[in-house]
């Protein structure tokens, strides 16, 4: 009998209104940039994709809770359902996999049409992007292959053959997922902190940038409710409490990705809808530019770059100018192939 009918309770109500908001935030982001930034590119496509899958896992793990004795003590399954829980589980740890796989992608793709023109950038970006394609296909191999005969990956009455140490995989895919969330918020807040510009702003914009530690914080989470996986004795009911944080982090990954343009939709907007109240903001927020605003000394003059997300627009570069450290013909290559806006 399942004694965790709160878990069951719990993850769809999490499926339901983390996939409404998630789904929301994507409509809006993929909006705003085809037909106001009108820059609609890769990396809307890749997000796209990790929402697909992001639906698609959660969808499946619902499933297991219904159908395949998820939340259930493993010694009331039958042998039909416990073989069913087994494919559940190898079909989510794959989806999952491509489901960050794709949103990380996405974010490589912005930040690498921003700041190839930086040679150590698009190194760095290169780098981090090869390695998440390798551990991901390298993940998904060892998950596929992790017995023989295969079969026995999902049916676990087959006398002989030999299996790895699964959860020990279950344990990488989210140490390295997490190792991999830090870089890649670490990338954009060492570019925001050597843009030239008021330090309310910078501050404004790494706080933007640091909702991406949310996914941080569930893969941690996820990590430690994976741990007690390595030497369980009743999976089927301790896998229960995994998967809510995996569909918590689902959701946050596609979140996390698309709340960056709410600012570009906010300026759009706004105006139009409340054009007294942003006219008293902008006034404030132009009193407060004008006395922190004071940028540091050595950056590369004549030149400004769009972080790409609404970081800086055109309201921005008529306070000030916003530039950024580095070599100063690649920050003339930046100005010159996106026009500065």
């Amino acid at each position: 009998m399942d004694d965790t009918p709160w878990l069951q309770t719990a993850n769809q109500v999490l499926v339901a209104v983390g996939l409404a908001v998630c789904t929301s935030c994507l409509l809006m982001r993929i909006y705003t940039k085809a037909f106001i930034m009108k820059r609609f590119w890769w990396d809307d496509v890749f997000i796209i994709i990790a929402w697909i899958f992001a639906a698609a896992i959660q969808g499946t793990i619902l499933y297991g809770f219904s159908h395949a004795g998820l939340g259930v003590h493993i010694t009331e399954l039958s042998p039909s359902t416990l073989i069913t829980l087994q494919k559940i589980v190898l079909a989510c740890s794959i989806v999952y996999l491509y489901c960050l796989g794709f949103a990380k992608i996405a974010l490589l793709v912005l930040y690498h049409r921003i700041l190839s023109p930086i040679r150590a950038w698009a190194y760095t970006i290169y780098l981090v992007g090869f390695i998440i394609v390798g551990y991901t296909i390298a993940l998904t191999l060892a998950l596929v292959f992790a017995c023989d005969p295969l079969d026995k990956n999902w049916d676990p009455f087959i006398v002989g053959g030999s299996c790895i140490n699964r959860p020990g995989v279950y344990l990488a895919t989210a140490a390295t997922n997490t190792v991999s969330d830090v870089v890649l918020i670490l990338i954009p807040v060492n570019v925001v902190w050597r843009l030239r510009m008021g330090w309310l702003r910078k501050l404004g914009a790494t706080c933007m940038f640091g909702i991406g530690a949310l996914t941080i914080i569930t893969s941690i989470i996820r990590l430690a409710t994976l741990w007690p996986l390595l030497s369980s004795k009743d999976i089927s009911r301790d896998l229960a409490l995994v998967c809510t944080f995996v569909i918590i982090e689902a959701n946050f990954i596609i979140l996390c990705g698309s709340i960056p343009f709410f600012r570009q939709f906010i300026r759009y907007y706004g105006p139009k809808l409340f054009p007294g109240w942003w006219s008293a903001r902008n006034n404030i927020s132009s009193s407060i530019q004008d006395s922190s605003s004071n940028p540091p000394v050595g950056c590369v003059q004549d030149s400004r770059v769009e972080i790409g997300i609404g970081i800086v627009s055109d309201e921005d570069e008529e306070d000030d100018d916003v530039r950024v450290h580095g070599d100063e013909g690649s920050m003339h290559e930046i100005q010159t192939r996106y026009n500065v806006r």
